[in-house]
């Protein structure tokens, strides 16, 4: 271990501590302050833990969502498929963190409009969560949602609406009828009702 690696690691603090402090920042949207954090943590815990190890996986998931929260789409997608390729070969494909690290790669390219890929990936990622955790807990209705969107703006609606609605049960239970999320849900699908009546009327302008 380098003296350099050594005495960052001190200051930076165990890995855990690294990822809530990064996600405060985040959730702040203080996206300078979370970069400069993890990249500070990056090659110090690679030196101190190996390159492929899930300490390295948890910071470049970090990094991922800084990047993408930034606006950095080509950055944010390199960043989680290192991290997601590392959780595969450590955890196994079918591990429940994998399943997260699908959906946030997949939400990434949902941002860069690469909706089939997208939707490949966090297909994979619901049933992964379903088997491994089960179908009712907050982790399960972000995936929901995010599979909803890309059928919703592919016109796939019954689907959509199929997902919002299981989404929206889940936040519903877990978190109250009117927690800010629930919300979001709540939104989705009124956006979604509403593409469905534009589509009705294109139907019916063409019949005429």
């Amino acid at each position: 271990m380098s003296w350099v690696a050594l005495v960052l690691m001190v200051s930076l603090g165990a890995p855990r501590a690294v990822h809530q402090k990064a996600w405060s920042y985040i959730r702040e949207e203080r996206y300078a302050e979370a970069s400069r954090l993890c990249q500070q943590a990056l090659p110090a815990f690679e030196t101190v833990f190996g390159r492929s190890t899930l300490e390295v996986a948890l910071v470049l998931g970090d990094l991922a969502e800084i990047y993408r929260g930034e606006g950095y789409l080509a950055k944010a997608e390199q960043a989680a498929q290192q991290s997601l390729a590392i959780l595969e070969t450590n955890l196994g494909p079918d591990d429940a963190s994998v399943a997260l690290a699908l959906d946030k790669l997949g939400e990434i390219y949902f941002d860069s409009h690469r909706y089939t890929e997208a939707g490949r990936l966090l297909r994979r990622a619901l049933e992964i969560w379903e088997n491994r955790q089960g179908p009712d807990d907050l982790q399960m209705a972000m995936i929901l949602n995010d599979l909803a969107a890309v059928y919703h703006l592919d016109g796939r609606y019954a689907e959509a609406g199929r997902l919002y609605r299981r989404s929206l049960a889940i936040r519903e239970r877990t978190l109250g009828p009117d927690h800010p999320y629930v919300m979001v849900i709540r939104r989705n699908l009124a956006e979604l009702d509403r593409a469905r009546g534009r589509k009705r009327v294109d139907v019916l302008a063409l019949a005429r």
